[in-house]
C-alpha cells in the first residue's frame, strides 16, 4: 500500500494519464515559449533609443539608393513582362537573394493578354523557408507597356523594389544569427502587375493573381499561429501557405514628390484590420525624426506631435481611397494587408517622366530606413 498524504492513498498513475499530463506540459512549454519570443518582439517594437536608431541608418550608404548606386539602378530600365529586359532584372535579384543565402522560388507561368501569350515569372524569396510564420514585403518589379514609347516606371514600382533590396541586405548579418526558428521574412518580386491596355480584372494583376491562386490551394502542415500572433499546434491539420502569412506589405508609386517641386506625397492607411502594424510604422517614422537621422525635409515637415509625415496616422483611415493591386487577391483570401502607396498619384504617373529625374533620393533613402527598422523590430532582430 502507498504512502498516505492528508487521508488519500498515493497510488501510481496509470501509464495513460502519465502520457495526457506529458503531452499537456510540452504544448504548456511550446506556447509558453511561443509567448516569450512574440513578447519579447513587442519590446523591441517600442524599444528604440536614438542610438538603436542610428545603428540601423548606418547600416547602408545613401549613395546606394540614388538613380545611380548599385541597389537602384540596375532596376532604372524599362521591365515590361515577357521582354528580355525583364528577364535580366529578374536575373538580378535571384543573383542577389542566391549571394545573400536567401531561398529562391520562381513562379513562371504564361497567360493570355490583349497583346497575346505573354510569360511572367514571380520571384519569391525567404531568409528561413522552414518558419512557419512569414512578416511578407512585396512590390512589383515589371512596367507598363507602351506601344510607342520607352517607360521606366521609376516609382512604379524601381524604387519600392530597391528598398525591399536594401532591407535585405543591411539586415541580412543580422537576419543569419537569428534565433527565432518559427518566423522570418519573405518578399515578394510580382510580374506582371501592370494592364496591357486598359486595367480590367483580367487586364492586371498578372502575377499576383496566379500566385494567390496557387499558394490557397498548395498545403503545408503542422504549426499554425493563432489570431493574436502566438504560435498554437494545429496536431496533424494542414492549412495553404496563405495562411503561413502574418501580414503582407505592398509597397508601390514611391520615391518622388507628388509633384516636381512640390511637397512629398502623404499616404494613408486603408486598411483598419491592420491598424496596429500602420501605427508601429507612424512611430517609427517620428522616432526616426526626432532622432534626426532621416531626411532634413521629412524632420521640418513633421509636428511636434509626430503628424505630418510621409504616412499619416491611423485617424487619417479613409476608406473610400483604397486602390486595386497586388494586394487584391490576397486580401480575397484573408491575408492581412498594409498598402503603401499615395493615394494622390504623382504627376509622373504612367508617363515617361517617370524616370530618373523624378526620383527624390532623399525620400527613397527615409522609406527604406523606416522599413529597416520596421522589419528589425517585428522580427525582434538582435540590432538594439
Amino acid at each position: 500500500m502507498g504512502s498516505r498524504i492528508r487521508g488519500f492513498v498515493r497510488r501510481p498513475l496509470p501509464a495513460t494519464n502519465a502520457l495526457f499530463l506529458l503531452v499537456v506540459l510540452l504544448s504548456l512549454l511550446v506556447l509558453l515559449a511561443d509567448f516569450s519570443r512574440a513578447s519579447a518582439r513587442l519590446v523591441h517594437r517600442s524599444c528604440c533609443s536614438p542610438t538603436q536608431l542610428s545603428t540601423l541608418a548606418s547600416l547602408s550608404a545613401k549613395q546606394n539608393l540614388t538613380v545611380t548606386g548599385s541597389t537602384l539602378s540596375p532596376f532604372m530600365v524599362p521591365r515590361v513582362s515577357g521582354t528580355a529586359n525583364n528577364t535580366l532584372v529578374q536575373q538580378h535579384i535571384i543573383s542577389t537573394f542566391t549571394a545573400l543565402d536567401w531561398h529562391v522560388d520562381q513562379d513562371p507561368f504564361e497567360d493570355n493578354t490583349p497583346i497575346g501569350r505573354i510569360k511572367f515569372n514571380n520571384i519569391i524569396v525567404t531568409k528561413n523557408i522552414n518558419a512557419a510564420r512569414k512578416l511578407v514585403l512585396a512590390a512589383h518589379f515589371d512596367s507598363k507597356y507602351f506601344k510607342d514609347q520607352e517607360f521606366i516606371g521609376a516609382t512604379d514600382s524601381a524604387v519600392p523594389c530597391a528598398i525591399l533590396v536594401d532591407i535585405a541586405t543591411t539586415l541580412n548579418p543580422y537576419l543569419d544569427t537569428y534565433l527565432d526558428p518559427s518566423l522570418t521574412i519573405q518578399m515578394i518580386f510580382f510580374d506582371g502587375e501592370e494592364a496591357f491596355k486598359t486595367w480590367t480584372l483580367t487586364d492586371s494583376l498578372y502575377g499576383s493573381r496566379h500566385l494567390a491562386e496557387k499558394w490557397a490551394a498548395t498545403y503545408v502542415s503542422g504549426y499554425r499561429p493563432s489570431s493574436s500572433g502566438i504560435g498554437n499546434l494545429s496536431g496533424s491539420s494542414s492549412h495553404s501557405i496563405l495562411s503561413t502569412i502574418d501580414v503582407l506589405v505592398l509597397l508601390d508609386l514611391l520615391g518622388s514628390r507628388a509633384s516636381p517641386g512640390g511637397k512629398p506625397a502623404q499616404i494613408y492607411n486603408t486598411h483598419p484590420e491592420t491598424a496596429h502594424h500602420w501605427q508601429s510604422l507612424v512611430e517609427i517614422q517620428q522616432s526616426l525624426a526626432k532622432s534626426s537621422v532621416v531626411s532634413a525635409g521629412l524632420v521640418g515637415q513633421m509636428t511636434e506631435t509626430g503628424d505630418n509625415g510621409y504616412l499619416m496616422a491611423s485617424s487619417g483611415w479613409q476608406s473610400n481611397h483604397a486602390i486595386d493591386d497586388d494586394h487584391r487577391p490576397f486580401q480575397q483570401r484573408g491575408v492581412p494587408i498594409v498598402h503603401i502607396i499615395p493615394q494622390q498619384f504623382p504627376t509622373v504617373w504612367h508617363t515617361v517622366d517617370d524616370n530618373a529625374d523624378a526620383i527624390d533620393p532623399e525620400i527613397v533613402h527615409d522609406f527604406a530606413l523606416i522599413f529597416r527598422v520596421f522589419v528589425a523590430q517585428y522580427l525582434g532582430l538582435n540590432v538594439f
